[in-house]
């Protein structure tokens, strides 16, 4: 039936979660250019649907708005269903308006953003999902490594669900950090402010061979990253603490 509300809206996503929900998936990824929270009211939502609808314009603030609550709803349909909530955010795209007018969006002038606030925005919106008693497991992904120790620090706040461990997860570094580099940063601030025992660790949205490689060498950068600190004897030398 046609959209014209925010519920018919949220309703055919829910339909098409469960659509995938019954062909075995169980993992959800949003792409987001910052972490914005904004509170809302149901009338607020309403009025910004309507105005898209109606092809006005939508104020910055009012986006921010829009995007919590999306959060927010389907948060609620991954927890009903066991989902992995996924979140990358931190991208700043098409910067190079030349080639963007020459080839089109996101051809490879993209770059690291950064933004304000972003330990309050990040708390505000889980801690908004937690207190409604909604938030699911979710795993973190910052593009701007400036931020790791905000992330790990924020998700220590929402590990509070009996017998998950780690419900709340910092990814692993990706695009500009999928180096050596910027996967020991991660490891590094993760092992500071949480457990690196319980770490995800490395995934890829790749379908090619080279994602094989690319495995291959986050395990050889976590092992030695891991063996270092055993052989200066600040993690102990213990086989079965170290599998």
């Amino acid at each position: 039936h046609p959209i014209t509300t925010p519920s018919d809206f949220i309703e055919a996503l829910y339909n098409l979660i469960q659509y995938f929900h019954d062909k075995g998936g169980r993992l959800a990824d949003h792409g987001l250019e910052e972490m914005h929270f904004e509170a809302y009211t149901d009338q607020a939502i309403q009025d910004i649907f309507k105005k898209a609808l109606n092809h006005a314009d939508i104020s910055t603030y009012e986006r921010f708005q829009f995007q919590s609550y999306m959060l927010n709803e389907l948060s609620k349909a991954y927890y009903e269903r066991g989902w992995v909530m996924q979140i990358h955010f931190g991208a700043i795209r098409n910067n190079n308006t030349k080639m963007f007018e020459k080839v089109g969006k996101d051809a490879g002038f993209d770059s690291i953003r950064d933004q304000d606030n972003l330990a309050y925005h990040l708390n505000a919106t889980l801690d908004m999902m937690e207190q409604e008693g909604h938030l699911p497991k979710t795993i973190l992904y910052n593009l701007n490594p400036i931020y790791n120790d905000i992330v790990g620090s924020t998700i220590a706040n929402f590990q509070t669900e009996p017998g998950i461990k780690s419900k709340v997860q910092h990814g692993a570094g990706w695009w500009f950090n999928d180096t050596k580099r910027g996967m020991l940063r991660q490891m590094s601030s993760l092992a500071d402010q949480g457990l690196l025992m319980h770490f995800v660790g490395m995934l890829t949205d790749s379908r090619s061979f080279i994602s094989y490689s690319r495995h291959d060498y986050f395990r050889r950068i976590l092992s030695s990253f891991i063996g270092d600190l055993v052989e200066k004897g600040e993690i102990p030398n213990d086989d079965q603490l170290l599998k």
